[in-house]
């Protein structure tokens, strides 16, 4: 789980990523992605994770965050400074990914949104 610093918390994060940031879809997840302003720009990347109501029940939504937050963990890609970051899943309660398939997504999503860059240690 990411520092408290490095996560999204309030509404208003939330809102102003939604509206003025850019949406990057996968097969499995959707990536929301806004630029910081200049300000706050120097500062970690920031993210967070919603899970929509469309999977039914408490506990099972926990459990796509959980699996949301350790494909985010997981991932091979360096992170830039001065973003803030939504995840969301893309998937309802029928049909629930891979750990592995969300992990290359993850990466994936983060390089084509111009956040992420290879890590030089990984091949």
């Amino acid at each position: 789980m990411p520092a408290s610093a490095d996560r999204l918390k309030h509404n208003r994060d939330f809102s102003r990523v939604y509206r003025h940031g850019k949406c990057y879809r996968g097969c499995w997840i959707r990536l929301h992605v806004n630029r910081r302003r200049r300000t706050e720009s120097s500062a970690n990347p920031r993210v967070g994770f919603a899970v929509s109501r469309a999977v039914r029940g408490a506990v099972q939504r926990n459990r796509v965050k959980r699996l949301l937050r350790e494909s985010f963990r997981l991932r091979r890609v360096e992170l830039l400074s001065g973003f803030d970051l939504i995840v969301t899943n893309r998937w309802s309660d029928a049909k629930e990914p891979a750990l592995s398939a969300l992990i290359d997504e993850v990466d994936r999503l983060l390089i084509e949104s111009g956040v992420g860059r290879h890590r030089s240690d990984v091949s």
